[in-house]
């Protein structure tokens, strides 16, 4: 099916120095795809990166927060015009983050052809971002904001993770409709899968006694954590043997800490911090129901294709999660779990005292939500769809 691709270039402007859920949907679509032809992955090569991935270069830059990103562009320049001379790929494929500009100045120069990969806006990513004001911050939005519309507009193709994303592109850019294809992020599902509860709970060292309920994620603000914080009281009023997970770290973490300390439930919150991600699927399994409840602001404009809802059906559990765009769809495609209100702590707690009362229907919702992530939502099954893309131009 795909034999007129025989090598891609896939370009990365993320650090691997931090968890995200950009790092793991880079490397999952980096494992998959190298199932079905060869990939050169081109990524910033700081110090402490590590450099086990096989076919990756890693490209040299100046180790500073300020000067990483510009200093990966101009290498890159170098190695990605060397690479294609010697080793032309068949599509540069690269995922539209921080400011790229010359890889896809230098595929129209050479005529290779080009996917661009879409997870968000950048406006909106400066509404919410706490360093919005900063001089540094509004000359990387300024950069940002130019090169995603040099990008969408001389690419060959789009590929948007939610239908309201590529709807915004279609609007803001003025793009064509047929140049945007949505493809849904994914799971792994041989890592993500249901486990024996009571195991990975002695595993994790958690109470056997105790019931759970897991988010897990990077802590930022559009994650909206601050709202489970909030409904927790109301579940512990019926539920007073729960106890909640939150597995991840980033900038709200202190914040949310000092919300907990304040309402008296530092006791009830177990703070992992950063865990590996081999270690994330123990979390999930040894939880009763998961928790997205991801806030308004920049998520309903854009909706959502987040990697957590696809890891936890994966591994059977029930969600509760904001009726969001993508989200939403998500949970009444698969029948594995509640949508509620976004930033709304009554009907969160409404929602999550009536999952983890019922056994049964958790265990139904889990086994629904997994079947349908594996039927739809594997990252197997999105390379596919990457590569028949590519395999169109």
């Amino acid at each position: 099916m795909f034999k007129k691709i025989n090598n891609i270039f896939l370009i990365y402007y993320g650090s691997f120095n931090t968890k995200s859920g950009s790092n793991i949907h880079i490397l999952e679509l980096l494992r998959n795809l190298n199932k079905y032809t060869d990939i050169v992955l081109f990524a910033p090569g700081q110090k402490s990166v590590d450099r086990s991935l096989p076919k990756a270069t890693y490209v040299p830059v100046i180790d500073n927060k300020y000067l990483v990103q510009p200093s990966y562009e101009f290498m890159l320049s170098f190695y990605l015009l060397y690479s294609c001379i010697t080793n032309r790929p068949d599509v540069l494929y690269l995922r539209q983050n921080s400011f790229p500009f010359f890889p896809i100045i230098l595929c129209k120069i050479l005529k290779i052809p080009s996917v661009v990969e879409v997870n968000g806006l950048v406006l909106d990513e400066l509404k919410v971002n706490p360093d919005s004001k900063s001089f540094a911050y509004k000359v990387f939005s300024y950069l940002a904001l130019h090169s995603e519309k040099l990008n969408y507009k001389y690419c060959d193709r789009i590929i948007s993770v939610t239908d309201k994303l590529r709807d915004e592109l279609v609007r803001m850019y003025a793009i064509p409709e047929e140049k945007v294809f949505v493809i849904n992020n994914g799971a792994n599902t041989d890592l993500f899968k249901p486990l024996e509860r009571k195991q990975v709970k002695a595993e994790l060292g958690l109470e056997d006694s105790k019931r759970y309920v897991c988010f897990v994620g990077h802590l930022a603000a559009w994650q909206g954590v601050e709202f489970l914080i909030y409904a927790s009281p109301l579940i512990l009023e019926k539920c007073p043997d729960v106890r909640f997970l939150v597995v991840g770290d980033g900038i709200m973490k202190d914040k949310l800490l000092k919300i907990a300390f304040e309402l008296g439930l530092s006791d009830k919150f177990v703070f992992t911090g950063r865990v590996p991600y081999k270690s994330v699927p123990l979390y999930i399994n040894a939880a009763d129901i998961c928790v997205a409840p991801f806030i308004e602001e920049r998520n309903s404009k854009i909706g959502l294709s987040a990697l957590k809802t696809y890891e936890y059906l994966a591994c059977g559990k029930p969600i509760v999660a904001s009726s969001i765009s993508g989200v939403k769809d998500l949970i009444e495609s698969s029948g594995g779990g509640i949508s509620v209100t976004p930033e709304n702590p009554q009907e969160l707690a409404a929602a999550v005292v009536k999952l983890i009362s019922d056994e049964n229907a958790q265990a139904l919702m889990g086994e629904k939500g997994r079947k349908y992530v594996m039927e739809n939502h594997s990252w197997n099954g999105v390379a596919r769809k990457i590569l028949a893309i590519c395999n169109d131009i």
